[in-house]
């Protein structure tokens, strides 16, 4: 009985431990500490509570089986490309890694405006641009507007996503998006 004590008393202080960090405010821990968190269990979160935190944020933008949009990547076949790793490291920085096809452009005008976004059509006089603003209806940028033009650096993603998404929220979403698509 006494060498089972410590054992014991280390299992309730870890348990104590992680309900403490599952009840913090998810502002209060850095992306490391949330991708470390994350990263512990790795069969954590609930794909059927996933899809309704997928339906929320994500599918104005990405679609996966039948669900969602085609503004940013089609998320249908992430496992076969991505770890569970890959997909966190998207959400928590969703500039660090930027795929050619999504590339924004950012466009500097006459007035000193900044617009950027996905060039979804151009021809001699304007561009047709999808921003993250109102990613379903594009703006026109007329071509004499512009003094400037370059590729961003900076995804159409918004940074902070997950920002008011629980511990288990977020294990959700991954656990969603790592499972089968569905149909609708």
């Amino acid at each position: 009985m006494k060498k089972l004590m410590p054992v014991l008393v280390m299992l309730v202080l870890g348990t104590i431990l992680l309900a403490q960090v599952e009840q913090k405010p998810p502002q209060s821990l850095s992306q490391d500490e949330i991708l470390a968190n994350q990263l512990k269990d790795e069969k954590g979160g609930s794909a059927l509570a996933g899809r309704k935190v997928f339906e929320e944020r994500c599918a104005a933008c990405h679609r996966f089986g039948g669900i969602g949009k085609d503004v940013g990547p089609d998320l249908t076949t992430i496992t076969s490309r991505f770890k569970k790793r890959d997909v966190l490291e998207s959400i928590l920085w969703p500039s660090k890694v930027i795929s050619d096809q999504y590339q924004p452009e950012m466009f500097e005008l006459s007035d000193g405006k900044v617009v950027s976004g996905l060039i979804v059509r151009e021809n001699a006089t304007a561009i047709l641009l999808r921003t993250s603003d109102n990613p379903d209806k594009p703006v026109v940028v007329s071509k004499a507007q512009i003094s400037n033009r370059g590729p961003s650096n900076v995804s159409l993603m918004p940074e902070g996503l997950y920002s008011d998404l629980s511990q288990s929220a977020l294990a959700d979403l991954i656990a969603f998006v790592m499972a089968p698509p569905p149909d609708k």
